[in-house]
């Protein structure tokens, strides 16, 4: 058993707070029962984007959070020796995507639309990303976090709904706006044609996709390494934590760098820590493939790799229900999942989201999945 194996909460809501009333020293003290060792958690600083989770309070709870102090719960968790990392979004603002004109265009000269709660932000926008660069510092300014977690940082793409048999060269690759085609002639030397039967986007990836994708590539890499200049400026040693497409290359080939512009390798210089998304059931894989994925991103970086890993199912119903995916994630299969971290080369687990937790016990009464959790840490402590 690993014992320096670290384990990981996803907080993505305050509903700890304002939905299951509990107090900063009693949602500590859970945290420290279930043994864990880091939280990847929101705070009031950064406005909240609803994802595939909700995250933000209904209108009429919102006067349960006046008395809410980030600061305090900061200094409480400091004490208690958990880490604490913040959490940007670099999408989803649509907003200021707006105010920006920052929504992505695919190569068939098609805005982006939005799908189900998905949408994507075209990376070159500086103004836009400006504003993600000031939040992060108005939060670290504040709370003095030990890192910051920065979430969706990635080309456009719903790639949650990438199941088996996907074609990746028919997919809606992003983004190929008059911006990002004009930065990439200044960065390449190389004139994209604007006229004949093809669009530029689809020029681009018929003659010269190599260099295109270097630099989508480049593009993220130095956007991730702005947030990380900006956290060090509060704490230099804070880490950056990378959300990270799990596109290993036996099933996924090139496509985690070709259509979302993560190149690992390439972002080993500026990420601390990996945080690699292993939901098996959202991509139809079967739950030893989690430790396939965070491996592979290990041996292409080198540096601290953890895995997250779904404590629900999702996409089971809806728009997005298929009949590739599993519509259940049973307790056993979730426990499964943990343990074959273990024997993995990956350094820690991340479990998404406490939410799930406190609604089983509070809502449901069934605390079986903050036991499997804590049999799981004092196995490997």
């Amino acid at each position: 058993m690993k014992n320096n194996f670290k384990f990981g909460l996803k907080i993505v809501s305050q509903d700890w707070y304002w939905k299951y009333n509990l107090s900063y020293d009693s949602a500590i003290e859970k945290l420290e029962s279930m043994g864990v060792d880091f939280i990847i958690a929101r705070n009031s600083y950064i406005p909240p984007q609803n994802t595939a989770v909700q995250t933000t309070i209904p209108k009429e709870l919102e006067y349960k959070l006046v008395e809410y102090d980030d600061k305090e719960f900061r200094k409480k968790i400091k004490n208690a020796g958990i880490e604490y990392f913040g959490i940007v979004t670099f999408g989803f603002d649509e907003k200021a995507m707006r105010k920006h004109q920052n929504m992505p265009v695919d190569q068939n000269g098609e805005k982006s639309e939005k799908i189900d709660w998905y949408i994507g932000t075209c990376p070159t926008c500086d103004e836009y990303n400006e504003e993600r660069y000031m939040l992060v510092e108005n939060a670290m300014s504040n709370l003095v976090l030990d890192g910051f977690f920065v979430g969706f940082m990635r080309y456009p793409g719903f790639w949650e709904t990438w199941l088996p048999g996907t074609d990746g060269e028919h997919w809606n690759e992003y983004c190929f706006c008059q911006r990002c085609i004009e930065k990439f002639e200044q960065y390449s030397g190389i004139k994209v044609p604007n006229a004949g039967e093809l669009l530029s986007g689809q020029w681009i990836r018929k003659n010269i996709r190599d260099q295109w994708t270097q630099f989508k590539c480049e593009v993220i890499h130095n956007i991730v390494k702005n947030f990380k200049n900006a956290i060090k400026k509060y704490n230099p040693d804070a880490k950056l934590m990378l959300n990270t497409i799990p596109f290993e290359s036996s099933s996924y080939e090139n496509y985690g760098k070709s259509i979302f512009g993560q190149d690992p390798k390439m972002l080993s210089d500026v990420v601390d820590v990996f945080e690699v998304m292993g939901y098996h059931q959202m991509l139809g894989q079967p739950y030893q493939w989690i430790k396939e994925a965070g491996e592979y991103i290990k041996r292409l970086t080198g540096k601290t790799v953890v895995c997250t890993v779904q404590g629900k199912p999702f996409y089971a119903e809806g728009i997005l229900k298929s009949d590739k995916r599993s519509n259940t994630l049973s307790h056993k299969e979730f426990k499964d999942s943990l343990y074959s971290l273990l024997d993995s080369e990956v350094d820690g687990a991340v479990v998404f989201t406490w939410s799930d937790f406190l609604r089983a016990e509070y809502e449901e009464n069934d605390k079986d999945l903050v036991n499997i959790v804590t049999e799981f840490n004092k196995s490997h402590h």
